[in-house]
């Protein structure tokens, strides 16, 4: 179906993230594997949509959060490896494990549920063991690596493919605390091997040392956001990333309203003048932040239109100005051209990973060149 038969929708440029990780395979040359982080519906890019544009690309595999994502991509028909980074339902291993899907170990209990599903699954389980080297979510402390990594060569059900670890801040203008992290991994691997060793993400992998690594986490740089202004002021000469994504809606009433007239919920927007606002059909349950209240813009005919009074669940207004020229139908984008993922992060005080992301994943994506 075409955007014209939506309330709102997202475009996704087809081409941008092709651009986006050719940008990063050139820089990497031979010195890295890529694999692309899909999780959160691919940034809330569709994970199937940006799966399938990259199956022909020269990737290691993708990365997901979930095991219920990388069960949605193996019923898409994705043969290439997914790693699982974060969690899983212990019962849905099994099936993983069959289908090759590659296992976080991160400590005792880990191992344990892999190895029963293994043995249901009827055959070893491949397994990428993490090392928490300073962002202290999940992982294994550096002084415990070596007794660690022996438990999983021990099992029979496990096959050792990688081991790993996550910068906690590889995005500030100061790598201080990332280049210890890094020697704390390169500490912690020792003589320890594996066909795959990787710690670097978009920003790091732009800024750090890829050796002895091979294997680089590609995110938010894939769909053409800079993790950080300081990632883009030191990104090679020439690196360009390309925004991927157009989230828009369209125009449902368009009418003029007198000066001190309120507009919204408590009351907290008051019309200065008369104007023209329009009511856009979509709202903080689309995912469109409340935060947004008198605080960010739409791009409405090629002009910014300030949202006015408070986001509600379904509903958002926004000034067209005195002599606003806008009718229902007209196409209103909320993302995009002229209203960057990063200015209205701005405007939310958040951080684009959490605009993108948290769009509603029963809005239609549409790709687009």
């Amino acid at each position: 179906m075409t955007a014209r038969a939506y309330r709102t929708w997202v475009e996704v440029s087809t081409s941008a993230i092709k651009w986006n990780f050719g940008q990063f395979q050139r820089f990497f040359g031979n010195k890295a594997q890529i694999a692309p982080v899909i999780k959160a519906n691919a940034y809330g890019h569709d994970m199937s949509l940006v799966a399938k544009t990259l199956t022909t690309a020269h990737i290691w595999g993708f990365c997901v959060a979930y095991d219920t994502e990388a069960q949605e991509l193996l019923k898409q028909g994705i043969t290439k490896p997914i790693l699982v980074l974060s969690a899983w339902q212990k019962e849905n291993l099994a099936p993983l494990i069959k289908k090759n899907v590659r296992l976080v170990a991160s400590d005792r209990a880990s191992i344990r549920d892999i190895e029963n599903a293994a043995r249901t699954a009827g055959k070893p389980a491949l397994v990428h063991m993490k090392i928490d080297t300073g962002t202290t979510r999940i992982g294994t402390r550096p002084e415990q690596v070596e007794r660690f990594m022996k438990a999983l060569l021990s099992s029979s059900w496990i096959t050792v493919e990688g081991i790993f670890s996550h910068y906690a801040d590889s995005e500030s203008e100061n790598l201080a605390a990332a280049r210890a992290q890094r020697a704390i991994f390169v500490s912690s691997l020792g003589n320890m091997r594996a066909p795959l060793v990787h710690m670097a993400c978009s920003a790091a992998g732009l800024r750090l040392p890829i050796p002895p690594t091979n294997l680089v986490r590609l995110g938010i740089g894939l769909y053409g956001l800079w993790p950080s202004d300081a990632t883009r002021r030191h990104a090679p000469r020439g690196f360009t990333l390309r925004p991927a994504l157009a989230w828009k809606t369209r125009v449902f009433q368009a009418r003029r309203i007198p000066a001190h007239t309120t507009v919204g919920y408590a009351r907290t927007y008051t019309t200065k003048r008369p104007t023209v606002i329009a009511a856009l059909p979509v709202g903080y349950a689309d995912g469109y932040d409340r935060r947004a209240s008198n605080s960010s813009h739409v791009m409405i005919k090629g002009r910014r239109c300030p949202v006015i009074g408070r986001v509600s669940m379904n509903l958002t207004m926004v000034d067209c100005g005195p002599k606003g020229n806008v009718e229902p139908g007209d196409e209103a984008t909320l993302i995009g051209k002229g209203v960057t993922a990063d200015v209205t992060a701005a405007s939310w005080d958040t951080i684009h990973y959490e605009v993108v992301s948290r769009i509603d994943r029963a809005i239609p994506r549409i790709a687009v060149h």
